[in-house]
C-alpha cells in the first residue's frame, strides 16, 4: 500500500500544480477591468522514481493535461485583485513504484477557484507584490480503487502563495514566490483514510526582455514536505524533496494574444518521480 500511496502523491503533484505553478512576469498587474482567458497544454514524462519504494526499478509516469483558466483584474477589493477559476482535463499513464503492472485514467480533474490580492502595484518603480489563494474543490473524476491514476484527488487542497516582483532597467525582472500547499483528508483511499502534511515550495525567476514583445526566463523551484498518513499510521519514505530548473520563452503575438513555452527538468528528487515537463500556454485578453 505504501508504494501506491507514494505514486498517488507524486502523480497528484504532477498535474495539480499545473495552474498553481507560476510563470515569469505573472504578477505584473494588468489594468482594472482586464478580462483574460489562459489555455494550458502540459506534458510530464518520468522513467525514474527516486526512492526506496521502487523495488523493481521500473516505475514510470506520463501525465498530459489541458486546463482552462479565466481571470478578471478588478479594483473591487480596494486594490487590484484577480478572481479566477481553473478547470483541468487530465490523462494519466503510470506504473507505481514497487508494482509490475501499469494503469491509466483520464477525465475532468478537480477545479480550482480563488484569486490574487495585489499588496504592491507600482508600475513607476516596477514593483509588484501579491498574495494568491487557490482552493481545489474535490468534484473531479475519482476512483477509490485506482486513485493513483484518477484525475481527481478526492480531497480539498488550499494553495497559498506570496510573490514579490521587481524590475530593473528596461529589460530585467526578478521574482520570488513562497508557497504552501495544505491538504485535506481523502476519506476513501481504497476504503481507508489518507492524510498528507503540507508541501512548501520556493519558486524564483530571472527574466530578460529581448524586445518589447519577446522575453526569456530562467526558473528555479525547490519543494519539500508531504509526508503521508494512511489509516492513522505515518508512512516511511513519503516525504518528498525535489529541485527543478526550467526555461521559458514568451512572445506577444499582438495586443490581445500571447504564447509562452516552458521546459522544466527535475535536477534531483527524493521519494518522487524524476523527469521533465513541457508547458504551452496561450493567453487571450478581451
Amino acid at each position: 500500500m505504501r508504494t501506491l500511496i507514494t505514486c498517488f502523491i507524486a502523480m497528484f503533484a504532477s498535474f495539480n500544480t499545473l495552474a498553481a505553478d507560476m510563470n515569469a512576469r505573472d504578477f505584473i498587474a494588468a489594468p482594472d477591468g482586464t478580462l483574460l482567458s489562459a489555455y494550458y497544454l502540459s506534458y510530464s514524462h518520468s522513467t525514474r522514481y527516486r526512492g526506496d519504494s521502487d523495488t523493481y526499478k521500473n516505475a514510470k509516469a506520463t501525465v498530459s493535461a489541458f486546463a482552462f483558466r479565466q481571470v478578471l483584474y478588478t479594483d473591487l477589493c480596494g486594490v487590484i485583485c484577480t478572481p479566477q477559476f481553473v478547470i483541468p482535463y487530465v490523462d494519466i499513464d503510470s506504473r507505481s513504484p514497487g508494482q509490475m503492472g501499469s494503469g491509466s485514467g483520464s477525465g475532468v480533474g478537480d477545479p480550482q477557484i480563488g484569486g490574487t490580492l495585489f499588496l504592491i502595484n507600482n508600475p513607476s518603480t516596477q514593483t509588484y507584490s501579491g498574495f494568491m489563494t487557490l482552493l481545489t474543490v474535490p468534484i473531479g473524476e475519482y476512483h477509490s480503487q485506482s486513485p493513483d491514476v484518477s484525475p481527481g484527488g478526492n480531497r480539498w487542497v488550499l494553495d497559498l502563495l506570496y510573490n514579490y516582483t521587481q524590475g530593473f532597467g528596461e529589460r530585467w525582472v526578478i521574482e520570488a514566490d513562497i508557497e504552501a500547499l495544505l491538504f485535506g483528508k481523502n476519506d476513501d483511499y481504497y476504503g481507508e483514510s489518507l492524510e498528507q502534511k503540507p508541501v512548501f515550495r520556493l519558486q524564483t525567476f530571472l527574466s530578460y526582455a529581448f524586445t518589447d514583445n519577446t522575453y526569456g526566463a530562467l526558473r528555479f523551484i525547490q519543494g519539500h514536505g508531504g509526508e503521508a498518513r494512511f489509516d492513522g499510521a505515518t508512512l516511511a519514505d513519503t516525504e518528498q524533496d525535489y529541485t527543478q530548473l526550467g526555461l521559458e520563452l514568451g512572445h506577444k503575438l499582438d495586443q490581445k494574444n500571447q504564447l509562452m513555452l516552458a521546459l522544466t527538468k527535475d535536477l534531483d528528487s527524493s521519494n518522487a518521480f524524476q523527469g521533465a515537463q513541457a508547458l504551452l500556454r496561450f493567453v487571450h485578453v478581451y
